[in-house]
């Protein structure tokens, strides 16, 4: 790894993301507990939340408050895009929830099966279509008034082409709504090689600074309209039970889930400690 906090990352290609989430998805949706919520991503127990459900959908309901003032009285006109879309259960609950439109992109076969038969299944097939493809290169999308990325902007090649990406694919007064992790420098040898740790298990190609993302989303034509520090609301293991799987992952198995317990422990030390945080960001597109 490098020294400087925003380039430690060894690129992992598009195809070993998607090998990573068809192993693993069955895992995920089993083993998470999000149960109906068909989440892929972290419960925040933020004030307020009283249960595991709620927990879930905390994600859900924050990128649907940054859409309501997008909806005017023609909901059904909204088009998001969902950048990493895992099974749906993002977009199909916004769809419910708001009446918007809704494309997801996934690099996983797998997710694409899911995600449509969940649409289907909600009776929402004309509302929420879900392709496959990888939001790092150039992607043929319908023109929208909005996006969201949750727990994948990470997987971006490189970010400020993402940025560009978004910008060409929503209007302006169209709103980008991450909500991911990032570092937090400075950062000591030890720290970078739990970061390391994680990035590795995880599969992730880009882990900035929240300073640095936002800068390079200015760059693209953004401003930020909200950023919220939802670390102190993620769930850790308790200290035995982490000192126990971060031990255990030192064994280098090649079993599938086996990156995922080794990178999700090394996160859980890297937030304890402070090395990196978990955040909710809005952006919106400004007029060219």
């Amino acid at each position: 790894m490098h020294n400087t906090p925003d380039k430690q990352i060894h690129l992992t290609s598009p195809e070993a993301i998607a090998d990573y989430y068809n192993s693993n998805t069955t895992r995920f949706l089993k083993l998470g507990g999000s149960g109906d919520v068909a989440a892929i991503h972290r419960a925040i127990w933020a004030p307020g939340v009283k249960n595991r459900t709620q927990a879930f959908l905390y994600l859900n309901q924050f990128i649907a408050d940054a859409l309501r003032p997008m909806l005017g009285n023609e909901p059904s006109a909204i088009h998001l895009l969902d950048l990493g879309c895992g099974v749906g259960g993002t977009a199909t609950w916004l769809a419910q929830t708001l009446g918007i439109r809704i494309t997801g992109v996934t690099l996983s076969i797998e997710q694409v099966q899911l995600a449509k038969a969940r649409a289907q299944q909600l009776g929402l097939s004309a509302q929420v279509n879900f392709v496959l493809g990888d939001f790092s290169t150039p992607l043929h999308l319908p023109p929208a008034h909005a996006a969201c990325a949750i727990e994948s902007f990470v997987h971006a090649e490189n970010a400020k082409t993402f940025f560009e990406m978004v910008a060409r694919h929503i209007q302006p007064g169209g709103r980008l709504i991450i909500c991911d992790d990032f570092l937090n420098p400075p950062h000591n040898s030890r720290a970078l090689w739990w970061i390391k740790r994680f990035t590795q298990g995880w599969h992730i190609n880009n882990l900035l600074t929240t300073h640095s993302a936002i800068a390079l989303a200015e760059a693209s034509g953004f401003r930020l309209v909200e950023k919220r520090d939802l670390s102190p609301w993620v769930q850790s293991f308790n200290p035995l039970l982490l000192w126990l799987v971060t031990t255990m992952t030192y064994i280098p198995l090649r079993w599938a889930y086996w990156k995922n317990l080794t990178g999700g422990a090394a996160l859980q030390v890297c937030v304890k400690r402070e090395w990196t945080t978990y955040q909710a960001i809005t952006l919106e597109k400004l007029a060219n």
